[in-house]
């Protein structure tokens, strides 16, 4: 595969008038760009991102070629094209138009098939499609452009949920997913499941992740998930949580440091996170239970 171009790099080979850019959003994932384009005959080198390309102004024939065979339509507003990533193309149309481009990262789309699909994706690809007419594309485009062009408080985080909507209608309609092979079935390998309870004592006074334990058995953060239910009866997150409770007991029976010492030595984040947890798991406070600690050693 020769060189990908990047998103900066297109213009060189498609030059247009640049009218609107998400960048200021801070998405380089997902980003849009508004484009007015004269007649044109260009050729694009293979592009590092997927593309879409919904027509906002103006009706024109438009050619398209990837790969060996010229494809032939009209388009306009309400009209979408698709073009997967990694692919040269040549496009050749004959009237003024205006349209918005749709960059989006394979890594963004790889990990919302697997959130959308609840399984581990290894790839994606788009389907080439030269004309797709979509009135949910449409309105996204209206909407994230109106959002960018605003930009009023709260953009960002209308412009990501946008970002994700269109991602997941994307790969529902208009993708290829590849997904992995799960891991074996089961409870985990004796070997594995020391590693994990090595890791999380070892860990135990920070926040573990889930990604971290997952990569102690070359598992994905979803097949590790349920791997561990399987095993110990809970999910990863509540183990955790009943171990820090178990540290946070051992120094109440042996410390006499401060509460707020010991919520810290456990993993906590504060001594208020220390004694709501504990309750939880132990019907009474820290300060109760060293009490009753030292209670029952009086009477021995």
């Amino acid at each position: 595969m020769g060189q990908l171009i990047t998103v900066e790099e297109l213009p060189r080979y498609a030059p247009g008038e640049l009218k609107l850019d998400s960048s200021p959003v801070g998405r380089n994932d997902f980003r849009l760009r508004i484009f007015r384009y004269a007649p044109s005959d260009i050729w694009v080198p293979p592009s590092e991102n997927f593309l879409l390309v919904l027509y906002r102004d103006g009706v024109t024939s438009m050619n398209r070629r990837v790969g060996s065979a010229w494809k032939q339509d009209h388009v306009g507003r309400g009209v979408t094209s698709l073009l997967t990533r990694a692919e040269p193309s040549s496009w050749h149309w004959k009237n003024d138009i205006e349209v918005t481009h749709f960059y989006i990262s394979p890594a963004l789309m790889t990990k919302t098939a697997s959130e959308a699909f609840d399984r581990d994706a290894e790839a994606v690809e788009l389907h080439d499609l030269l004309k797709v007419e979509d009135p949910m594309l449409t309105w996204i485009n209206d909407q994230m452009v109106q959002e960018v062009a605003a930009g009023g408080p709260g953009g960002r985080l209308c412009y990501d949920a946008l970002a994700l909507q269109a991602s997941v209608h994307i790969l529902r309609k208009y993708a290829a997913i590849e997904f992995k092979m799960p891991c074996a079935q089961g409870r985990f390998r004796p070997a594995h499941a020391r590693l994990i309870e090595d890791y999380v004592e070892q860990n135990i006074f920070r926040n573990i992740t889930l990604e971290e334990l997952a990569n102690i058995c070359n598992c994905t953060p979803v097949q590790f998930a349920r791997k561990f239910r399987v095993h110990y009866g809970m999910r990863p997150h509540a183990y955790v949580l009943r171990r820090k409770v178990e540290h946070a007991c051992q120094h109440l029976r042996r410390d006499r440091v401060a509460l707020k010492e010991i919520a810290l030595l456990a993993g906590f984040a504060d001594q208020s996170h220390l004694n709501r947890v504990f309750r939880q798991h132990m019907n009474v406070t820290p300060a109760e239970y060293r009490r009753q600690v030292c209670e029952t050693k009086l009477e021995a």
